[in-house]
């Protein structure tokens, strides 16, 4: 026995007295790396384990909603509903193109004059009425202009009324110079006159003063006789002389006087013309006072149209110039839906169509009316503008997300009324009637809303009774009693 138990080597039964290491000191062994290996694995897979069930039972309760809650609605009294039968439907395909919702009057106002803004009574988000005042500029210098412009048109009519006192003048002497003309006129017709008369006598005369020569030869007539008729040429003859020289006389008069109405004329075209410029510059004048007066009521900026305030450009105290922008206002009473329409379907649009809008933002559909097409494509997306004008009865506001639904090829879907349809958190359900007149709770996956009908993607099937009344008040496993 001694030898075999020496063959087995029993190295326990020895007693080493060498002092162990401390255990920091001691290596690591390979058996607990291995222990904590087999219990990560271990916990996982009762991870996956209870993620698995819980699943299949999420599944199960979903496909069985009835059983889980029976007895929860045992003691609830029967209800009385309305009913109607999940069917197939045909309705138009569509494709839904994204825009937004913008203003159709947009307007940034400016200033017209320069001065300083004392007040701008507006902030972002504030709602305005067409024609309330949205800025306040000082006017004072422009009033000085104003002042100048009155003391202008007071000087300019001061020189109307000395250019027609000078006008009236020129007349006057333009009056006298003609009067002086006709009377030279006149002076020169009577010496005329008397020159032709003289000349007769003159004819007489020398026809008695030859006859007196030839008498006083015969001695019929004495020298006294011839004397006499020789006496009476001699005065005819300075009468003529003297006649002679009242016409040169004339004549001279009438060129002066010809002369002093040329300048009396020319007098009066100048004090005209002085007339007509002075009464320029009472115009000009008044036209400057009209454009400063102009320029008082461009001191007060107002709305132009009723909306909304949606952007400040400036503040109080700072300098306006002409074609400063001040705010920025958009009409929210009449809107539209601009969207970036692909080629490939801008056949599917034109002027004056009827189209359906989806707004999410209040959760329904509106019908729009196609007004503008812009008639250009973009050249990097190949899409045309389309504007679709809407009504604002819901309240919508400029930067809103919109869907344009254009209609396609028609499609079969199964359709039940909106109101069967409720909601629990993110989840959808109607209620079915099963055996027994017994509610029972069907989630499903809603699509499309049209005619206060919604498309049901998926939890039904054609056939099925839904509940279209109470909803809200029914219980899954209630019994009710189905009105037709």
């Amino acid at each position: 026995m001694f030898n075999d138990q020496s063959s087995l080597n029993l190295e326990p039964t020895h007693t080493d007295t060498t002092p162990e290491p401390a255990p920091e000191l001691q290596p690591k062994k390979p058996k607990r790396l291995g222990m904590i290996a087999l219990i990560t694995v271990f916990a996982l897979a009762l991870l996956a384990a209870g993620i698995a069930f819980g699943g299949v039972a999420w599944f199960w309760l979903l496909r069985h909603p009835s059983e889980s809650t029976e007895t929860a609605t045992v003691h609830l009294e029967p209800l009385e509903v309305e009913t109607t039968t999940a069917a197939q439907e045909s309705i138009a395909g569509d494709s839904s193109l994204t825009g937004t919702i913008e203003s159709v009057e947009t307007v940034t106002t400016t200033s017209r004059i320069q001065g300083q803004i004392k007040s701008l009574p507006v902030v972002e988000g504030d709602q305005v009425k067409a024609g309330q005042v949205l800025a306040i500029i000082d006017v004072k210098d422009i009033q000085a202009q104003g002042n100048q412009a009155l003391a202008a048109i007071a000087q300019a009519q001061a020189g109307v009324t000395v250019a027609a006192a000078a006008q009236m003048q020129a007349m006057a002497s333009k009056t006298q110079a003609e009067a002086q003309l006709n009377q030279a006129e006149a002076g020169q017709q009577q010496a005329e006159a008397q020159l032709q008369e003289a000349a007769a006598q003159l004819a007489d005369a020398q026809l008695n003063q030859r006859r007196m020569t030839m008498l006083q030869k015969d001695g019929a007539v004495s020298q006294s006789q011839l004397d006499q008729a020789n006496t009476q040429v001699a005065l005819i003859q300075a009468r003529i002389k003297q006649a002679n020289a009242g016409i040169d006389q004339a004549k001279r008069g009438i060129d002066r006087a010809k002369a002093g109405v040329q300048q009396a004329s020319s007098q009066v075209q100048q004090a005209q013309g002085g007339v007509e410029q002075a009464r320029s510059q009472v115009q000009q004048a008044k036209a400057g006072q009209q454009q400063t007066l102009a320029n008082l009521n461009y001191g007060t900026v107002t709305a132009p149209f009723a909306g909304v305030i949606t952007k400040k450009h400036t503040e109080v105290g700072a300098i306006a110039g002409p074609g400063q922008p001040i705010v920025t206002l958009e009409s929210t009473n009449r809107l539209r839906l601009s969207v970036a329409v692909p080629e490939s379907l801008i056949t599917l649009v034109r002027l004056g169509d009827e189209v359906t809008v989806q707004l999410d933002s209040v959760n329904r559909s509106v019908t729009g009316h196609v007004r503008q097409i812009v008639p250009s494509a973009n050249l990097n997306s190949r899409s045309f503008t389309v504007k679709v004008a809407l009504d604002n009865s819901y309240k919508l506001m400029p930067g809103m997300f919109g869907r344009l639904e254009l209609p396609r090829e028609t499609r079969t879907v199964m359709m039940i009324p909106q109101n069967a349809v409720f909601k629990r958190g993110q989840l959808e359900g109607v209620y079915v009637i099963a055996a027994n007149n017994i509610a029972q709770l069907r989630w499903v996956k809603t699509g499309k809303v049209q005619d206060n009908k919604v498309e049901i993607v998926s939890g039904l099937e054609a056939g099925d009774r839904i509940i279209t009344s109470n909803v809200e008040e029914l219980r899954d496993g209630q019994q009710v009693i189905a009105n037709k």
